[in-house]
């Protein structure tokens, strides 16, 4: 990065800060060889990929001549030998880049750290066959064997090979169940005779080793403890976040809400901080009473008291980094600005709403019948001349979109729960609940077909975005995002509120009656939300273990051809509806 922006900029004069957004924007960008930390067992494909980490045993297996070093193949119209040609005769400023080269040095910085990995043994292998054709070593384990390490030679003799030398018993197993979790996977009286079966048998042979089926189990919360948590003249109390953490994971939930464990506070800025700055600001200009002031104005005395606070004095004051990030957090304000004063058809009527609902629970539930939804709203906005009103809550990361499988999964219900709590408030006189990001855009210009729309590629996405009234998307201006997948009549809202309800109602169900599973989310049956991997010393989940317990996203079953976003909304309020009449 640092060698484009010199070749770039050689000739222009940029400050410190500028530099700074340049090197942030191009590290966004940038892709990061990383193992996912939503997974404990990680099939890597290529030496490349990784950077061995430190241990005092480390295994290395698989170091054929094809795998390490990796041979670059080089495709393109011009030869590697053109290549070098054309960058000795076109000077230093100008580089074409030739894969071989670049490769050797990555490849050799693979193997030094790989040697240095292990503190007390580290063991290299490679096969004699792979996939049935004879396969050589590394030359870099040949060069290991000239300074004087031996190679030890582990063949297997042909007379006494058994069949536990051709294939493995975990290996047939792991076949098995590959074939029978296929999506055309037939319920036949036979298959399901074989499932049985083999259920007994591995049932048997855990009860003869004496092992046990490696279940996360939880134990229900006794009648004493549930009376001491929720008294019976009291309604549950549950928010937005709440019920996030419940679908997310039942015992994430446990632990935050019930246990009412906190992460260590640490006295650094975080994007968490960067938010509650950000908010602090916009909510301390918008509740000024004085109107003569115009906008800009009232921004810059928010942004004085806010910075003067003693909390954020202690946070941004603590070092030149994270002064740098005040001073970028203060820029995005201004840049934020006209997104306040250009939209002139909107006027901001209240701040840090509170708000409060009850809905009845099951009839099962004896004698805890309410649950109590409460939360914040950010802004309530008004269109001008009109009672229509409007919910804004501001997002600083990167899920600020309301989508509807997330929604029905129980993952996205903040606006629904706010256009619920304001159709309470101003019965029908609704437009719209919706996100603003409070974080500037950034556009890839590599893959920008026209340089010149950069601009309005950037314009685009700062705006409102969420789920308006289809009847009243006409008053609003051009600060909105408008796609129809996102535009509901009164009936789909009143829907999504229902069901939102509905969500509130069989979190409580089993909160109430004390059952939190260890049962996180998982959108792809393969791997987990990252929350439960921050409680993973808690809780001992293991996706490689484990992964049978997870909860699977519900999705949309289509057929036939690909379907418009406007179809999936019409498909997923379907779904709701069904969920509903149950």
């Amino acid at each position: 990065m640092l060698e484009q922006f010199s070749i770039v900029f050689s000739d222009s004069i940029v400050s410190l800060e500028d530099f700074l957004d340049l090197v942030y924007s191009a590290m966004s960008l940038s892709y990061y060889r990383t193992v996912p930390a939503t997974v404990d067992t990680v099939l890597v494909q290529s030496y490349e990929l990784i950077t061995p980490q430190a241990s005092d045993y480390v295994y290395a297996i698989g170091l054929t001549q094809d795998h390490l070093p990796k041979i670059a193949q080089n495709t393109s119209l011009l030869s590697d030998v053109e290549r070098s040609t054309l960058n000795q005769a076109t000077g230093d400023n100008s580089n074409i880049f030739i894969a071989s080269n670049e490769n050797l040095k990555k490849n050799r910085y693979t193997m030094l750290s790989l040697i240095n990995s292990a503190r007390k043994q580290l063991i290299l292998s490679y096969p004699n066959q792979l996939n049935e054709s004879e396969s050589k070593g590394s030359t870099y384990l040949r060069e290991l064997e000239n300074f004087g390490f031996k190679i030890e030679n582990k063949s297997i003799d042909n007379k006494t090979i058994t069949i536990d030398d051709i294939g493995s018993y975990h290996s047939v197993l792991s076949s098995l169940v590959a074939y029978y979790q296929r999506d055309d996977f037939d319920d036949s009286d036979q298959d399901l005779t074989f499932i049985k079966v083999l259920n007994r048998v591995v049932s048997k042979k855990l009860k003869e080793k004496d092992l046990e089926n490696p279940a996360l189990i939880t134990q229900k919360l006794s009648k004493e403890t549930l009376d001491a948590l929720y008294p019976k003249d009291k309604p549950l109390k549950l928010s937005t976040t709440g019920l996030r953490s419940f679908y997310c994971n039942e015992y994430t939930y446990y632990l935050r809400y019930v246990l009412n464990l906190q992460e260590e506070l640490l006295l650094r800025t975080s994007a968490s901080t960067h938010g509650n700055f950000l908010h602090r600001i916009f909510e301390k200009t918008l509740e000024q009473a004085d109107e003569t002031v115009d906008f800009d104005n009232r921004l810059e005395q928010a942004i004085k008291e806010v910075i003067n606070d003693p909390e954020y004095i202690d946070l941004y004051r603590e070092s030149s980094e994270s002064e740098l990030s005040q001073k970028s957090l203060i820029e995005l304000c201004h840049d934020l600005a006209p997104l306040f004063t250009n939209n002139l058809s909107i006027e901001t009527i209240n701040v840090e709403e509170k708000f409060e609902k009850i809905t009845n629970t099951y009839p099962q539930l004896n004698d805890r019948y309410q649950v109590l939804i409460n939360g914040r709203i950010d802004r309530v906005d008004r269109i001008k001349n009109t009672e229509l009103l409007g919910v804004v809550d501001y997002k600083t990361g990167k899920d600020n979109d309301f989508k509807y499988d997330k929604f029905f999964n129980g993952l996205n219900s903040q606006l629904p729960t706010y256009l619920s709590a304001l159709k309470k408030l101003n019965g029908q006189n609704l437009f719209g609940a919706m996100y603003l990001s409070l974080t500037l855009p950034i556009i890839k210009l590599k893959g920008a077909l026209d340089l010149s729309k950069a601009a309005t590629q950037t314009q685009n996405q700062l705006k409102y975005n969420g789920l308006f009234l289809e009847k009243q998307v006409s008053q609003l201006g051009d600060f909105y995002k408008k796609s129809k997948a996102y535009h509901l009549t009164e009936e789909e809202l009143q829907i999504l509120i229902d069901y939102n309800d509905f969500l509130y109602k069989k979190a409580a169900e089993k909160i109430l009656k004390g059952e939190f599973s260890i049962n996180p989310y998982t959108k792809d049956g393969k791997s987990i939300d990252s929350v439960v991997q921050q409680h993973q010393a808690i809780t001992g989940f293991e996706a490689n273990y484990h992964l049978g317990q997870a909860r699977v996203k519900e999705d949309l079953e289509l057929s036939g051809d690909k379907k418009t976003e406007e179809e999936k909304k019409k498909a997923w309020i379907e779904k709701m509806e069904k969920e509903l009449k149950k």
